[in-house]
């Protein structure tokens, strides 16, 4: 063989062998993929049942002769959850005999007041319940790292049991995944789509802040932007083309005013507009801030006469 066709034929097999590498990276990174997203499935169950046995574990706790801080202010928790159950079930007593002892124009008002209490109750004990379960997996986790000496009794034992478990498989789903992602540099993605995610979240936590933040105060600005709109699309200073537009030609203005009306109309209107939806929200503003608002305290009083 000529030292041309060697030459061929050793590119020939470096090209296959090229091919057949990047091939073959190409389904491991497939393969690290789909088991990465398997592992990922199974890691977020792994962590939500590791949080429930802590809750379950502070939940314990706070049942059993343990003492602690946090034992104490999970107890509190529970007390003032109970309290709002029971501020429930009073509320809806009170609804019903009110709504025996009215009259027929008065059941109305009585079922709209029950309907709102509860309202803010449900809300406040979903707030509850939340702070409930926070502080109880705070004991729960703190318990497990030993910040707190569990109780003899049989339950806390068994829920303790059942925290660590919860926690050692999802420490063993958290390392699976870790050694699946070694070869790859710990990330199956470029670290420029990291950059990306980041910067795409605080775009959107911003835009949303400025958003809030301008237009609220512009609303009567948009209220007489509203008013503009409705004169120019009501009235019209010719008689020919509102004529034509009251017969159903063509679409328009079908009042006719003079043109000084018109030109009057379009300045004042859009102003009392803004301004009266700036007066309505000033007032709410204040009146709400005035019945709801903190109580003054009151200033203490001199022990000098006259004073």
């Amino acid at each position: 063989m000529s030292h041309r066709g060697a030459a061929y034929v050793a590119n020939v097999s470096f090209g296959t062998m090229q091919v057949g590498a990047t091939r073959r990276r190409s389904v491991g990174r497939i393969a690290a993929i789909v088991g990465s997203w398997k592992l990922a499935w199974q890691i977020r169950r792994a962590r939500r049942a590791d949080r429930v046995a802590a809750r379950i574990l502070g939940g314990a706790l706070a049942g059993s002769s343990a003492v602690g801080r946090l034992v104490d202010e999970v107890r509190s928790r529970g007390h003032a959850q109970d309290h709002l159950e029971t501020a429930m079930r009073a509320s809806l007593e009170e609804d019903r005999a009110d709504y025996g002892a009215a009259s027929s124009w008065g059941r109305p008002f009585v079922v709209l007041r029950g309907l709102a209490a509860r309202a803010v109750l449900r809300d406040r004990l979903r707030l509850a319940r939340r702070g409930r379960d926070e502080t109880r997996e705070r004991l729960g986790r703190v318990a497990l790292d030993g910040g707190v000496n569990l109780s003899r009794e049989p339950f806390v034992l068994d829920a303790a049991n059942r925290a660590r478990d919860a926690r050692a498989r999802l420490s063993a789903r958290a390392g699976e995944r870790g050694e699946l992602l070694e070869p790859f540099g710990g990330s199956l993605l470029p670290d420029w789509t990291n950059a990306v995610g980041r910067e795409a979240s605080a775009l959107g936590t911003s835009f949303a802040r400025v958003l809030g933040n301008q237009l609220v105060p512009r609303l009567p600005a948009v209220a007489g932007m509203a008013a503009g709109w409705w004169v120019t699309s009501t009235f019209t200073d010719s008689n020919l083309m509102a004529t034509l537009h009251s017969w159903g030609i063509g679409d328009g203005p079908r009042r006719a005013v003079s043109f000084e009306t018109l030109e009057s109309m379009r300045f004042w209107i859009p102003i009392g507009a803004a301004a009266i939806c700036s007066y309505l929200a000033n007032r709410f503003a204040t009146k709400l801030r005035a019945r709801y608002g903190p109580s003054p305290k009151p200033q203490p009083r001199s022990g000098i006469p006259g004073l």
